[in-house]
């Protein structure tokens, strides 16, 4: 196939573009300089020519900033904006493309989902996170005569990005803490498992409508610290780090650490046969501290 990624820099797109390189696809990266301005909602449509499909990666960094009412705006409009000049550009121009996967975010489900197993057709949530997702997957449903696919990924795991690194450093440290009360769902996926479930969702025909991009065994944030600091061979301390002391230095963008969800993958492992390479984070871990 022919593949057009937009994000295809960064941290996902990258790896995904070597693993479809590497099974012999043709990858081609949408940029500002090659082809296209949401900003400005422009687009050359002769970025489409002689491609088969569309991975849509485009979006503003969920934690870069604090959020300001300038930047949950920005948040959204780089998701939604993208989209829709997307979706207009592929109803209103000649292309061969027939498929288009996109990106989402269990953030669908809100902030915090208590205790309860989120499966794709949980409603969604009354937070800003969801209110973001919504209006994202919601631009995505505007594209018309394509096989579509949603994957609602969960936090991302690598050695060397993701959200890894981040709870890695204060335990490498020795500060490493239990946030909030600590029960909070860690619905998690190893990167390698997320960039070939992107590339099953390209090839495999029966895939359409949304999944859940996450490992078989979510697990609490207690349960993954501690995971993490026996990996390091690190202590961690007691008590928690209290909620509202998080909501006074992060303001409303604490609830990324506060709050949780335990979301299924068994849709994609029913409906695709998805096989996962690492399916609890026990096994993920030896890999992510390079034991």
């Amino acid at each position: 196939m022919h593949v057009l990624i937009t994000g295809g820099t960064g941290f996902i797109g990258q790896a995904l573009q070597t693993y479809l390189q590497s099974t012999g696809h043709e990858v081609r990266i949408l940029s500002r300089k090659s082809g296209w301005d949401v900003l400005n909602q422009t687009m050359d449509p002769s970025v489409l020519d002689g491609i088969d499909a569309i991975v849509h990666l485009a979006g503003a960094g969920i934690a870069d900033k604090r959020w300001t009412t300038a930047r949950k705006k920005e948040l959204i409009s780089s998701r939604v904006d993208s989209t829709r000049l997307l979706a207009r550009v592929l109803r209103t121009e000649k292309h061969e493309v027939h498929t288009f996967v996109s990106a989402s975010a269990i953030g669908y489900y809100g902030a915090d989902s208590g205790q309860k197993t989120c499966i794709e057709t949980t409603e969604s949530g009354a937070d800003f996170l969801a209110e973001c997702t919504r209006a994202w997957e919601d631009a995505v449903d505007e594209m018309t005569g394509l096989r579509v696919v949603k994957l609602r990924i969960g936090l991302v795991m690598e050695r060397d990005g993701g959200i890894f690194p981040v709870l890695a450093r204060p335990i490498r440290l020795f500060a490493g803490f239990i946030l909030g009360d600590g029960n909070q769902g860690q619905s998690w996926i190893h990167r390698d498992d997320l960039v070939r479930m992107f590339a099953q969702a390209l090839t495999d025909e029966r895939a359409v409508g949304v999944y859940n991009a996450v490992a078989p065994e979510p697990l609490t944030h207690a349960a993954m610290t501690r995971e993490i600091a026996g990996a390091l061979h690190r202590p961690v301390w007691w008590p928690h780090v209290p909620a509202f002391m998080l909501r006074l230095i992060l303001g409303e963008m604490a609830c990324l650490v506060t709050g949780g969800n335990f979301v299924s993958s068994q849709k994609i492992q029913n409906e695709l046969g998805f096989t996962f390479t690492y399916k609890r984070f026990s096994e993920a871990i030896k890999q992510l501290v390079h034991v």
